[in-house]
């Protein structure tokens, strides 16, 4: 790893989000009971990075873990690699400016999830729109009371996916607070929606590794801030998505 030229610590944490994002099932193989190529594909991109942030104890632990997952086809080792994943995820946040950074949530911090979730929905000053199929109840009665008054929300969920407490909460949110802080709430066509975002005042993008209803509590979980170019494409689809949906 000495002779690697150190990766920019901005770039590092865009990899190792993108990494999250993409992480795959590492118990799935294929017909000769072999681990995935995209899966392979995948332990190297994270391997690569390990070694350009030149992390020598995640380096052994990860070289283990993977032969670990290879030798058993699958059925061991991915829970060693996801701890990997997650300290290089902390190691690259601890290294980026500031204002690129996320965060991290272990499982179960309830509190910790809130204010991660929470800070975002505070930084807004004209609008909010969030975009996560499988929205409910949760995320009025213990989110929305972050966001500043003036500022109009967006609420994007799928139709095959919505919880059916998500639209008695949101009438009764707009009855006490919808003159200062008015919720939208449409439906996506069923299956359409993937991604979980936070897009505030159309510029900047989050994204969240699981459901905000569902947000480290029995799992790990990041925010994680996406790139510009990216985020830009993200909200041009999902303004799109937004305009087809159905609202409710």
């Amino acid at each position: 790893m000495s002779g690697l030229i150190p990766i920019d610590p901005t770039e590092a944490l865009n990899r190792a989000r993108s990494l999250i994002q993409t992480e795959p099932n590492y118990r799935k193989v294929g017909e000769t009971s072999q681990v995935l190529p995209e899966t392979l594909k995948w332990l190297g991109q994270l391997g690569a990075l390990i070694d350009a942030m030149k992390l020598v104890k995640e380096g052994v632990d990860f070289s283990l873990a993977q032969r670990m997952l290879v030798s058993s086809r699958g059925s061991q080792g991915g829970a060693e690699i996801q701890a990997v994943l997650y300290r290089v995820l902390a190691h690259a946040e601890i290294r980026a400016p500031t204002a690129a950074q996320g965060a991290f949530v272990a499982a179960g911090e309830e509190v910790n999830a809130y204010g991660a979730i929470a800070k975002i929905l505070e930084s807004a000053q004209q609008n909010l729109l969030v975009v996560d199929p499988y929205l409910d109840a949760t995320f009025v009665t213990d989110f929305l009371a972050a966001t500043p008054e003036g500022v109009v929300i967006n609420a994007l969920a799928d139709a095959s996916s919505v919880k059916t407490t998500l639209l008695p909460a949101a009438q009764r949110w707009n009855g006490q607070f919808g003159d200062t802080r008015p919720l939208n709430v449409r439906l996506a066509p069923a299956r359409s929606l993937h991604d979980r975002l936070i897009i505030v005042d159309e510029t900047v993008v989050w994204s969240l590794t699981q459901s905000i209803k569902d947000f480290a509590k029995r799992a790990h979980a990041a925010v994680l801030k996406v790139d510009d170019e990216t985020g830009r494409l993200k909200f041009e689809a999902y303004s799109l998505a937004w305009n087809g949906a159905t609202p409710n």
